[in-house]
């Protein structure tokens, strides 16, 4: 059954003694340091880890399957403190040497867990959480159940919230640079009403 019951800081989601008081605060640090990088990467985590527990909890996993997609949501992007911010923050089209440097955040991040024995369980999940079920992702290009449940879950999550994140976007543009009757009529035909979930200035 679905657990609605909000997000609450990992340092104090800990149950059942799974994750000790020095794994959540490791985690809690890490996504302190991601936050004085890049915000947006850091309020992109929040939102994933939260949503990924939501989609777990959904799913009626164990609980100690829900706690892991959390965490490892929430840790998702660790890897990009090795990315340039130039790169993570530039406004137009990554070239092909930014793009590639993008992709490497996967086993960036996953090496910087392997190496902290506390987080080391969560490596396998973030390095394959871009991966597709076509086998056409990265890094490894891994394919179907191949794929860590886990990386599954906060694959969806992830690519959620950054859609949703350009709706917003595109919502709050809408006027000044987007034509508004346009952009509405787009958001309805994506099932996101502007009174539900965005704002239009008419």
């Amino acid at each position: 059954m679905f657990c609605g019951d909000g997000f609450l800081p990992l340092i104090i989601r800990i149950r059942d003694g799974m994750f000790d008081p020095e794994t959540t605060e490791l985690a809690a640090g890490l996504v302190r340091i991601v936050r004085m990088h890049d915000r947006e990467t850091a309020v992109h985590l929040d939102a994933t880890s939260a949503l990924a527990r939501r989609i777990a909890n959904a799913m009626q996993l164990p609980i100690d399957v829900v706690m892991t997609i959390e965490l490892a949501a929430r840790l998702h992007d660790i890897g990009k403190l090795g990315v340039h911010r130039d790169v993570l923050q530039k406004a137009g089209p990554l070239t092909t040497p930014e793009w590639g440097a993008m992709r490497m955040h996967t086993e960036i991040g996953a090496a910087a867990l392997q190496d902290t024995p506390k987080l080391a369980f969560l490596a396998p999940i973030v390095r394959a959480h871009h991966e597709r079920i076509d086998g056409e992702g990265y890094p490894d290009g891994l394919r179907g159940d191949e794929i860590p449940l886990e990386s599954r879950v906060v694959a969806v999550a992830d690519a959620f919230h950054a859609m949703t994140s350009a709706l917003t976007i595109l919502a709050a543009n809408a006027g000044p640079q987007f034509d508004a009757g346009v952009v509405e009529t787009t958001l309805t035909l994506l099932h996101y009403g502007r009174r539900k979930r965005f704002s239009i200035a008419s």
